[in-house]
């Protein structure tokens, strides 16, 4: 069960650098999607669409293999209140995303102001990420 959880372990940070992507990515792609032309648009949406798939996907992979990980390597016990903060912030990540997913599909059809709040989504997610971070290495220490 030792060796399990390890391996559980590895794929929960292989999962947080994929999704960590989208955090680093979005911030920078959606500004330029507020002035791109249609069809520059329409290329950036596809590269937001791929990296939104493996940010969803590390987000499953992130979910499961933590509940994994807290059963196999801590026995259920949660270590501190920092790791509340971890999941709260992990909260306001799902949440950020959610909203720019719905805001990414208004963007798709043409409105111009979902394309322009794609950049503070994007940095609001950026932002629970890095809260997720901080209280993860407290909380883990």
């Amino acid at each position: 069960m030792y060796v399990l959880g390890l391996i559980l372990f590895i794929i929960h940070i292989a999962a947080f650098i994929a999704g960590g992507a989208n955090s680093v990515i979005m911030p920078v792609i959606g500004p330029r999607l507020a002035t791109a032309t249609p069809e520059g648009r329409g290329q950036l949406m596809g590269v937001v669409e791929g990296v939104a798939k493996v940010g969803k996907y590390a987000m499953a992979t992130l979910l499961i293999s933590g509940i994994l990980v807290l059963w196999l390597k801590w026995n259920w016990v949660i270590p501190n209140n920092w790791f509340w903060a971890k999941m709260g912030f992990l909260v306001l990540m799902i949440v950020f995303i959610g909203l720019n997913e719905m805001n990414a599909r208004k963007a798709k059809q043409g409105d111009q102001q979902a394309a322009g709040r794609s950049k503070m989504l994007g940095q609001l997610t950026g932002l629970a990420f890095l809260g997720v971070i901080v209280s993860a290495v407290f909380a883990f220490e």
